[in-house]
């Protein structure tokens, strides 16, 4: 197995409670292979069945001022094409992003399983599009609050989709990104008082959103999954709390970041040569040996 720096994350009091001075990232781990990690893939070695479960924005692929412009990290889609051709690991990607619009960016030889839109939407490979429903009144939220937003004039970049208004300032200076994040939670906060609606903020922007999470995502993934297979969860954003969550115990959870924060993730992992590392580890311990039908 290639050896993995695998960060502690920073607890959410630790960060809290530190002096300026000492709110650094924490130091790797003195074991480049922590024994979670060395647990984890012992079990992959031995299953017939796994799960790989992926943000992309940021997890596998770095952030950009326009996002039609981003890319997968080098050899991030040589490594994924491996892992999925392998025939035991069930590739899904997890993103806020519609469903199609990652596939596309994503550019896999063959199609994976996409959850768009926070788990709204579920991209099959075959092609075919499930969407959850919306209630009328979380609905007609959404139309009042693209208005509300369009009325205010904000110079910033307003995305809509089907579920969710969303409002960006990536790239913005932090005064403005600052006017920005107050100017737009006074415009979208009344919505969120509609049964069904959450207004959360993500790094370089805030949404106004209806319906399903990542953490809602994961839990159904996990109930069409056998309760030994092992399964890890990848994710850098805020967003992607609901899902380390809602992982919990059952798998293994990761921050994929350049820099700590508080978070629910087991691990952390810097992209990308240590995201490039774990997924050569990850087929490392596919090729490790053959599957027990008992696993």
């Amino acid at each position: 197995m290639s050896a993995i720096v695998v960060h502690d994350p920073i607890s959410a009091p630790e960060l809290i409670q530190a002096e300026p001075a000492r709110a650094q990232p924490p130091r790797p781990a003195a074991d480049p292979t922590p024994a979670p990690l060395v647990d984890f893939f012992k079990r992959l070695s031995a299953a017939e069945q796994s799960a790989l479960l992926l943000d992309f924005d940021g997890t596998l692929a770095p952030f950009r001022v326009d996002p039609a412009t981003v890319r997968p990290w080098a050899g991030v889609r040589a490594l994924l094409d491996r892992i999925r051709s392998q025939g035991r690991t069930r590739v899904v990607l997890i993103s806020g992003r519609p469903a199609r619009q990652v596939a596309r960016q994503l550019g896999l030889a063959n199609p994976i399983e996409i959850w768009g839109l926070h788990g709204a939407e579920r991209l099959l490979p075959n092609g075919n599009v499930e969407k959850e429903n919306l209630r009328d009144s979380q609905l007609d939220a959404l139309r009042a609050a693209r208005q509300c937003v369009r009325q205010a004039g904000m110079d910033l970049r307003l995305e809509e989709k089907w579920n969710a208004v969303v409002v960006h300032w990536r790239g913005k200076s932090p005064r403005l990104a600052e006017l920005a994040r107050t100017r737009t939670m006074e415009v979208l906060s009344p919505f969120s008082e509609t049964p069904g609606m959450a207004l959360l903020t993500f790094d370089g922007g805030m949404e106004l959103r209806a319906g399903r999470n990542k953490g809602g995502a994961v839990r159904l993934l996990l109930r069409s999954l056998p309760s030994h297979a092992p399964v890890a969860y990848l994710g850098d954003d805020t967003t992607d709390e609901d899902a380390f969550e809602a992982l919990g115990a059952r798998g293994l959870s990761i921050l994929v970041r350049r820099t700590a924060r508080p978070t629910a993730a087991q691990l952390w992992l810097k992209p990308p040569v240590e995201l490039r590392t774990f997924f050569r580890s990850w087929l490392g311990a596919l090729s490790a040996s053959s599957p027990s039908p008992s696993a």
